[in-house]
């Protein structure tokens, strides 16, 4: 496929003003940049395949790699000597040792990998809400947004501690965590939850606690997604996304996040399939590229402008963020790397053969690939990953279980957000309200997670009734014998980023569900999200009692249902605009 790449050279002119870097005229600046440094060379002793292996973070495909080293990971690694390795769970689904369970595999295979490679390998996860998600033996954490509601960077510091730890005892050494992005614009599909706030002001302290109790257990850190999402309502998996900030407001807003960051130390930062249109001038084919394929974006912004000595590593090249720009996801991969990111995430393995052969031609320069391999030695000496130990998985400490019960806890109770009480229904007493149905609106059916919020109401005296799918049609004709007689109908709606993937507003039998609910009398109907903050001041608005809980984990409906019986006092302030303009 022939590519056209047009440079708009008034607007290069304009980005390059900002090169000075002096105080007053711009925020981003690298002179304060933390640098690491790889004072061991032992790289340069590395082969070709050596070194392009360590730019590949690839899937954990067991079965296929133990296949392709005719059944030894000795010989699959003599052949394509990679770097890093992401845990992907879905590659087990059917193909596990029926007698072990993902909580003993992954760990065993963790080890396996390890002793097989020549050299130690990094293992990466995104575990955004905690590891308990994927692994029943870890924790259900409540989401990213219950910290920038609680404020407190103490917990922050503490909910990344207890995230590597549990990441350390499955193996897991490097983390594609925390989210940066800022929630700016309520439609967006897939930020949301994740970000910590829509404000800087509030993200940036938790954040830096955060990646600090990370680091103090010895796990990488990844910020993503660079030049920062959550401000279009666009989303990577599908299409390209854009911020669409001027510069100015973005230098104040994520710049600021990602320099502060930077100057820290953080250690890796993920770009994203991201169109920055302040930045950038050069097109493909008349349409701005993705972070991942801009060298203006990683090479001359994030690496020379920001002084960013660590290292860019992609999010995944199959997303459709990345799609339409190149023939197939290896040539995308071959080109994100020439566009200066040093890491590739889940690349095929033919990429190390193309790149391999494109470098022997002279297509592609020695140069990027070494400054590539120097910045992950340098995160390897960093984080004490550049000699092999024999035994990676560490033990949890011996109070690990409750240290996390009483962290998670104190989080959600100081995280739950009461937006408003109208008519001062708080405390709820089952002498007054005595019947409550729970109406869980949301695409999938939730109720089994559920059960932690109607046993916790039932413990306390209330007789409760917990429905999925209250579509108008099959349930208007009840509302003489089923619905009218309750006392309180609690809304519980759980529609989390991602599931489903698409719109994050209601639709189809959910929406159908939402207009059964406003057939109630509002002063009846208590709203509570477990999920998107802005759902119960766009849906429910009128009505006198709305909670936002940002995620369904037992902690955070635990918080819920103190806050409704009046134990606990709310204290949490929303870190996000609820009646954002473009909600109106």
């Amino acid at each position: 496929m022939k590519h056209t790449i047009i440079i708009f050279f008034p607007v290069v002119l304009f980005v390059l003003s900002f090169s000075s870097c002096t105080p007053k005229e711009s925020q981003i600046c690298s002179k304060n940049a933390y640098q690491f440094t790889a004072t061991d060379t032992s790289w340069k002793q590395l082969s070709l395949r050596e070194k392009i292996g360590q730019t590949m973070m690839i899937t954990s495909d067991y079965y296929a790699h133990l296949q392709v080293g005719n059944g030894s990971l000795e010989q699959f690694f003599n052949k394509y000597p990679i770097g890093g390795m992401f845990m992907a769970q879905w590659h087990f689904m059917y193909n596990k040792p029926d007698d072990l369970l993902f909580e003993e595999f992954i760990p065993r295979i963790i080890q396996e990998y390890n002793d097989a490679s020549k050299f130690p390998l990094f293992f990466s996860e995104d575990f955004e809400r905690g590891t308990g998600y994927l692994y029943n033996t870890g924790t259900k954490q409540p989401v990213l947004m219950t910290l920038g509601a609680a404020n407190d960077t103490a917990l922050a510091y503490t909910y990344g501690q207890i995230l590597s730890q549990e990441s350390r005892a499955l193996g897991i050494n490097w983390l594609l965590h925390p989210v940066a992005d800022l929630n700016m614009n309520p439609l967006h599909p897939l930020v949301i939850e994740r970000a910590v706030s829509d404000k800087e002001t509030i993200a940036l302290p938790i954040l830096r606690a955060q990646i600090r109790g990370m680091h103090q257990q010895g796990v990488v850190s990844t910020v993503k997604h660079f030049p920062g999402d959550g401000a279009t309502i666009r989303d990577q998996h599908l299409i390209t996304s854009a911020n669409n900030l001027s510069f100015e407001q973005w230098e104040q807003t994520f710049g600021k996040v990602f320099q502060t960051l930077i100057n820290d130390g953080c250690p890796a930062i993920m770009v994203g399939h991201l169109q920055f249109p302040a930045y950038q001038t050069q097109t493909i084919d008349g349409v701005l590229p993705p972070a991942t394929l801009s060298k203006e974006i990683i090479q001359d912004l994030l690496k020379t402008k920001m002084g960013f000595s660590g290292v860019v590593i992609s999010d995944a090249m199959n997303m459709g963020g990345t799609a339409g720009f190149y023939e197939n996801p290896l040539e995308r991969s071959i080109e994100c790397f020439i566009a200066g990111t040093d890491m590739i995430l889940w690349p095929d393995l033919a990429y190390m053969d193309t790149v391999e052969a494109r470098i022997l031609r002279g297509e592609i320069s020695m140069e990027r690939l070494d400054d590539a391999v120097e910045r992950i030695w340098a995160i390897r000496e960093h984080f004490n990953l550049l000699e092999k130990q024999s035994q990676i998985i560490q033990t949890l400490p011996e109070n690990h279980a409750e240290f996390a019960q009483k962290t998670f806890t104190e989080l959600a109770e100081k995280s739950v957000t009461l937006i408003k009480d109208a008519r001062n229904d708080i405390p709820l007493s089952p002498e007054k309200t005595k019947r409550i149905f729970i109406a869980n609106i949301s695409h999938n059916d939730h109720r089994a997670e559920f059960q932690v919020l109607k046993n916790e109401l039932i413990a306390r005296g209330f007789e409760v009734r917990l429905e999925h799918d209250m579509h108008l049609h099959k349930w208007e004709w009840r509302w003489d014998t089923s619905i009218v007689n309750y006392d309180k109908y609690i809304v519980a709606f759980e529609n989390h980023y991602f599931n489903p993937i698409g719109s994050p507003f209601l639709k189809d039998a959910e929406a159908y569900s939402l207009w059964t609910i406003k057939e109630l009398p509002k002063e009846k109907v208590i709203g509570i999200s477990f999920s998107n903050p802005y759902y119960n001041t766009f849906y429910l608005e009128p009505n006198p009692l709305l909670i936002n809980a940002y995620s369904s984990d037992e902690f955070m409906q635990k918080a819920v249902v103190k806050l409704l019986m009046g134990e606990i006092k709310p204290t949490a302030v929303s870190p996000v605009e609820l009646y954002h303009t473009n909600m109106k």
